[in-house]
């Protein structure tokens, strides 16, 4: 039976920012599509900017309204590629269990590219920056930073 691997045979390879490419244009749908392979979305999915800055776009014959989302500063984003899971047909988008493999295969997590923002649709209104969770989750950055920084302060004494 394989089971998930956790091993210190598992591999994270991420680039050097002068060997990864940068990805200009990454988008995070509504939707699950069962494909993987080249598509020519240069031809069908054509977002527009919009005069308040946000976009409009159709996909599939329907209406998405996007935000773009900038990466906290000293962050880059990676697409990563799992050499395990590249030849699988995921049903969801967001799969939330670790492909399994056997135990004497090694892992490879590598970087197929570098973003510094993205753009997140939604179908029927513009994802709101307090409400989408995509866009929210990015303000635990700072907040964890605050909890996890040096706070002691030399000029305070320690009461006996």
């Amino acid at each position: 039976m394989a089971t998930a691997m956790t091993s210190a045979r598992d591999q994270v390879n991420l680039k050097s920012d002068s060997d990864a490419q940068t990805v200009d244009c990454l988008h995070l749908l509504p939707c699950a599509v069962k494909y993987s392979g080249p598509a020519s979305t240069g031809t069908y999915f054509l977002p527009q900017q919009q005069p308040d800055s946000t976009y409009e776009a159709t996909f599939r014959g329907r209406q998405l309204h996007g935000r773009k989302v900038c990466l906290p500063d000293n962050y880059t984003g990676h697409v990563v590629v799992d050499s395990v899971a590249t030849n699988d047909a995921r049903d969801s988008a967001f799969e939330s269990e670790t492909p399994e493999t056997p135990a004497a295969e090694q892992r490879v997590i590598l970087s197929a590219g570098q973003f510094d923002s993205f753009t997140v649709w939604e179908h029927d209104r513009v994802p709101a920056e307090d409400d989408d969770e995509f866009i929210t989750s990015l303000k635990w950055i700072s907040v964890a930073a605050s909890i996890h920084a040096d706070c002691t302060d030399s000029s305070d004494e320690a009461v006996a």
